[in-house]
Order: structure tokens, then sequence, then C-alpha cells
């Protein structure tokens, strides 16, 4: 009996310490008044659609490829539902992008001036997927967990300067290791909730956003 009250209270303080090391991880949010200071100084932000590096990356696999390509469509949606009601934010699909510059404007920085200054808007989203991998299993049992990583950086339309960057970067650990992430919950979740998870993190750290 001794044995096991003592396992018990092994095990608590365990959790115990993986709620505090989780709640130290995590970044400090701005402030009201650093939110409301940053909007002063960019009253309008365009987001523009998520990139992958399909492109640059030659040794990248047809099927890789295919996934990150899925993950950057997905990502998209899920920033319009994020900033649908925010009039300071405009999102951007591929199709208006390429319908407001329709040729091929050369360095990632041209195009966010250009983009800036057709728009009329002071800085741009930019969002870079690099990881994108699916849950294999269940949510009580997966062979294979979820996998993310992308990063966004705000950029000054005008001068080029990154006003923010923020980095997610996630693979689903065990369930012991889970207890450092309570959010998640105590189940395998899939991709999908994983990096609706992470832009709703970036976002809240970002005190121009």
């Amino acid at each position: 009996m001794r044995e096991s009250y003592t396992s018990v209270k092994i095990l608590l303080v365990l959790f115990l310490v993986a709620i505090l090391a989780s709640c130290s991880a995590k970044q400090p949010l701005p402030t009201e008044e650093e939110r409301l200071e940053a909007r002063k100084q960019v009253p309008c932000i365009v987001v523009l659609p998520v990139d992958t590096a399909v492109n640059s990356d030659a040794s990248m696999t047809y099927k890789k490829a295919a996934v990150l390509e899925e993950g950057a469509a997905f990502m998209d949606t899920i920033f319009v539902e994020e900033f649908i009601d925010n009039n300071s934010v405009r999102v951007l699909s591929a199709r208006q992008l390429t319908s407001l510059i329709p040729e091929d404007s050369g360095a990632q920085l041209a195009l966010i001036k250009r983009v800036g200054s057709e728009l009329k808007c002071t800085a741009v989203l930019v969002t870079t997927l690099s990881d994108y991998r699916q849950r294999v299993g269940g949510s009580y049992g997966a062979d294979s967990p979820a996998s993310v990583m992308f990063a966004m950086k705000l950029v000054s339309a005008r001068s080029g300067e990154v006003l923010w960057t923020g980095v997610f970067k996630e693979t689903q650990q065990s369930l012991m290791s889970n207890i450092l992430a309570q959010n998640r919950g105590f189940t395998w979740i899939t991709v999908e909730e994983l990096i609706r998870q992470g832009i709703a993190e970036k976002i809240a750290e970002c005190p121009y956003l």
C-alpha cells in the first residue's frame, strides 16, 4: 500500500513539474498597450498565400511536394477564418495575387513592396511551410504522430525591414510527454488540428495582428 501511495505521489509531482515546464515554455504574449502601439505603426497588413520550398528544393520528391502544397492550401483557409472579422488584415488567395501582379516580380522583397504599394498596405505577412505530416493511426494509438513546421515573418512594405518573426515546429510526443502540451489534450491529433493550433498560437504572439 505504501509503495502504491509513493508511486502516486511521484506521478503527481511529475505531472505538476510538467505543467510548470509547459507554462514556462510558452512565449510571452504582447500586452494590450504593445498591441495598440504596434497597430498604430502598421494599420494595414496583407497576408500572402502560404509558400513552400517546392520550387527551390530540387531534391524534393513529388509526393512530399504534393503534401506540402496540400498543407499550404489548408493554411490559407485557416488564415481566412482567423482574419475574416479583422478589417486591418487582407488575406490574398493565389488567384488574387496573380490577378494583382500577373508577371513574375523576381525576388521576394520586390514582390512584398509591389503588393504593399498596389493595396496601400503598410506590411506584408509571409508564411513558409516546410513540414506537414499526417498522423498515422487513431486518436488513442498512433504509429506516427502529426508533425508541422512553418515560419512567419511580417515585413515592412516600404523599407523591407522585418518587423516580427515566428516559428512553429512541433511533432506530437508520446502520452507522457504530451502532458507538456495540455492544450492539445491527451489524444493523438491530426496534422490539421496541430497546424490550426500553431497558427492561432503565432497570431496571438504577434502584436501587429
